[in-house]
């Protein structure tokens, strides 16, 4: 599978043009571009393109605890997101009390989030344009990557879907779905059926997560509750769609769904 040469220049220019303006009140868009920007950033330095030198493992190291930092504020506003969807179940003040406990957590982590900016941005940005420079010489040379292949086959080995790895599934269809819009080589359906399993898994996962936090806060109660019993529904669904996609695109007869696969 041959790489688009721009496609993995480009995330790499984007976020070292974003890391360059942000400012310590970082917008709930710039934290999004910013997560998502350092996971594609993250999914080419996994690359064979990307070769196994200090060029790779600098700039994963650097961008790290800004993907971090990026991700809790991320959470916190999914997750009070999904907690007003519950106004109106009957439980509105303990309702209003998470979503403050979120708040109050988002608030925490944008100040982490301008600390690692302030500490690590120009380190960060200084090891994006090393390793753009290495790529960049290397996808010149010919070199090419079978990193598409490589997650397909793990994907196709996944042990029996559960709560405790399905999580770990998104975040390898994930990086599959980078790999793939970076080579711009797959079959739009698979590309779609991909985007709707990260989709679903992910839409547990946050479930997951805010019954997590609401525990916390709240202990138990009839919020709880009514979260225990919407995440059980996201579960399922999560599942059915882990499944069909395996037994759809990643059993033994997969052939052309990523080009020259």
């Amino acid at each position: 599978m041959e790489l688009e040469l721009e496609n993995v220049r480009r995330p790499v220019r984007q976020l070292r043009k974003l890391l360059k303006g942000l400012a310590g009140d970082a917008s709930v868009r710039e934290v999004h571009d910013l997560r998502t920007r350092a996971r594609r950033v993250e999914a080419i330095a996994g690359m064979e393109i990307a070769g196994g030198g200090r060029a790779r493992r600098r700039v994963v190291k650097a961008l790290k605890p800004l993907r971090k930092a990026a991700g809790v504020v991320r959470d916190m506003d999914v997750l009070a997101a999904r907690a007003r969807t519950l106004v109106g179940r009957g439980c509105d003040d303990s309702v209003a009390a998470l979503v403050e406990a979120l708040r109050a957590r988002r608030v925490e982590g944008a100040r982490e989030l301008a600390a690692a900016a302030k500490e690590d941005g120009a380190e960060a940005r200084a090891r994006l344009k090393e390793f753009a420079r290495r790529i960049e010489k290397r996808a010149r040379a010919g070199e090419d990557t079978d990193a598409a292949v490589k997650l397909m086959d793990e994907l196709s080995g996944w042990p029996a879907f559960s709560a405790e790895n399905l999580h770990a599934f998104r975040i390898k269809v994930k990086e599959l779905r980078y790999v793939l819009q970076l080579a711009g080589a797959a079959d739009a359906r698979f590309v779609r059926a991909l985007e709707k399993v990260k989709a679903r898994i992910g839409d547990w996962h946050d479930w997951l997560e805010l019954r997590r936090i609401a525990g916390e806060v709240q202990g138990r109660g009839a919020l709880l509750k009514v979260i225990e019993g919407i995440e059980g529904e996201r579960l399922k669904r999560a599942l059915t769609a882990a499944r069909g996609l395996r037994a759809r695109y990643l059993g033994p007869h997969r052939g052309g769904v990523v080009g020259e696969v």
